[in-house]
């Protein structure tokens, strides 16, 4: 019995917690949504990562395909490049495409890498809500 507790707090104290999420639309078109997941931001090594997706606007109620895609930025420097990204079908499965050693690219104005870095690197957020999910947003009606 001593042994199952102290193995139980063990578990407990290296498990990890489940991830948060925090879908916020920072860009749209009349074909696709774009959201970021804030909660996803991390920094290491000088390199933030932070998670997007681009949601199409026009497919059926229910139907989950989006892509999402991983961009990590250089801040100081103002560079950026991506680091994999997953797509979703209909149904909700999805491919990983891995991807490592990208190159750096400069930021240019007014493109989507540069309103990603000043959402991951300049702290800017969304006024026009916030999502737990992919999911709750194309449920919501794609808002």
């Amino acid at each position: 019995m001593k042994f199952m507790l102290i193995a139980a707090v063990a578990l407990a104290t290296t498990a990890t917690p489940v991830l948060a999420e925090n879908w916020q639309p920072y860009s749209r078109t009349a074909a696709r949504a774009y959201l970021t997941d804030v909660d996803s931001i991390v920094v290491t090594d000088a390199i933030t990562s932070i998670r997007a997706a681009s949601v199409p606007m026009t497919a059926p109620p229910g139907d989950l395909t989006h892509t999402e895609e991983t961009y990590q930025f250089d801040c100081a420097a103002g560079k950026w490049r991506t680091a994999g990204s997953s797509e979703f079908e209909a149904d909700g499965t999805h491919e990983d495409y891995p991807e490592e050693g990208a190159a750096w690219e400069p930021l240019r104005p007014n493109t989507n890498p540069d309103f990603l870095k000043q959402i991951a690197c300049d702290g800017s957020r969304s006024s026009s809500g916030s999502f737990p999910t992919i999911r709750a947003f194309i449920e919501a009606g794609r808002p």
